[in-house]
């Protein structure tokens, strides 16, 4: 292409992309709007993933002011602002989170070219304030697993919880699939903001449905760590918590996965990391594990609870077996509830304090499932 016909290319495709780009300006309301609002994801380290979802791709970033100075973190890879995307996810120090307020902004970016580009509207969230603190006594975890589209009935027994959690642990399977970007976005991503309001951390500890379909693959671009993994450490205040990623609960070779997944390179990988963690460093008072598969003694051939129990672990929480149930023993396993079948759905508070988890299991109608001291 000669350099006259790329020039008239260029500004052919500029023109009609100002027309297009200026429909947004021109009509009475702004299409750009904030669809999912943001939730902020425990990841392990020194910062949480704050995300949400917006009607149309475009840029986004969180605003914040912290020491006097006003801060911009924007969603950006390699030093690029990521704008091919209605999903928006940015790391921001917990340090300068815990106790603040923050706005979630995002700009409409119809096209992109090599030295310009096109901008519409910008819509921005309400202020949050940001709780997050790390308390040494009277922490009150809430505990949802296997909702399986099950919100309406999952509200009704929150319903019958009167404490106000300071962290929501959402322990896997939230959707019963991952096929497409709309089930993270409308069950996952929305029951976190739901949930927590965006006021306080919701640590997501990964499924087996969420490891099923199209999409299962690009949600530790979102919610991952650092590395992108769905293991890892974190403290809270008193609490020490090691979140394990089950993974899938059959063999590689199973026909249900088609030859597409290798969980037992994941396993084997995680494995190691468990038993290279130093118990110095996982010295709260209280030492939780989440999973969603809690049953770890024989996890694929291997005693998962014995580097556990070496790291001082006191209690594994998890879900997958949709009851409420609480095994003895000398790591002993709290099974949260979830889908009970027959449209009975059930939640869990935990509430660590004195030295002491106690647990509380209710359901859609109000009863007690499950209450016990640890």
């Amino acid at each position: 292409m000669t350099a006259i016909a790329y020039y008239f290319k260029n500004v052919i495709i500029t023109v009609v992309a100002l027309i297009l780009c200026g429909v947004t300006w021109i009509i009475p309301f702004n299409l750009m709007k904030i669809t999912v609002a943001p939730a902020v994801f425990e990841t392990g380290g020194d910062y949480y993933n704050i995300v949400w979802e917006t009607s149309f791709k475009g840029s986004g970033c969180v605003k914040y002011t912290y020491n006097g100075e006003e801060k911009v973190v924007w969603d950006s890879n390699n030093g690029i602002i990521t704008s091919d995307d209605t999903v928006h996810s940015v790391r921001v120090p917990k340090e300068e989170l815990r106790g603040n307020t923050y706005t979630v902004e995002s700009q409409f970016i119809p096209f992109k070219f090599s030295y310009h580009c096109l901008k519409g509207r910008k819509c921005e969230s309400e202020p949050v304030v940001f709780g997050g603190e790390e308390k040494e006594a009277d922490i009150n975890i809430l505990c949802i697993a296997d909702i399986h589209e099950m919100e309406k009935e999952m509200n009704k027994a929150l319903s019958h919880i009167e404490e106000k959690a300071d962290l929501i642990c959402m322990i896997g399977d939230i959707t019963s699939e991952m096929r497409t970007k709309d089930q993270f976005t409308k069950f996952l991503l929305k029951d976190a903001a739901d949930l927590s309001g965006g006021a306080v951390p919701v640590v997501f500890t990964r499924g087996n449905h969420e490891t099923r379909g199209e999409y299962a693959g690009i949600l530790a671009d979102y919610l991952g760590d650092e590395d992108g993994k769905f293991y890892y450490t974190f403290d809270f205040g008193a609490l020490s918590a090691v979140v394990i990623d089950s993974g899938e609960d059959k063999e590689d070779s199973h026909k249900e996965y088609s030859g597409l997944v290798d969980f037992e390179s994941l396993r084997n990988e995680e494995y190691e990391w468990l038993c290279e963690l130093d118990k110095k460093e996982l010295d709260g008072r209280y030492r939780i594990v989440f999973s969603h598969e809690p049953i770890l003694d024989n996890h694929f051939g291997k005693a998962w609870t014995e580097p556990l129990k070496k790291l001082g672990m006191e209690l594994i929480v998890g879900g997958h077996w949709h009851e409420s149930r609480f095994d003895e023993g000398e790591l002993p396993v709290f099974i949260v509830g979830g889908n009970l079948g027959d449209g009975q759905w059930a939640a869990s508070m935990m509430k660590l304090s004195n030295g002491k988890i106690s647990v509380k299991t209710v359901d859609t109608e109000g009863n007690i499932l499950l209450e016990k001291d640890v």
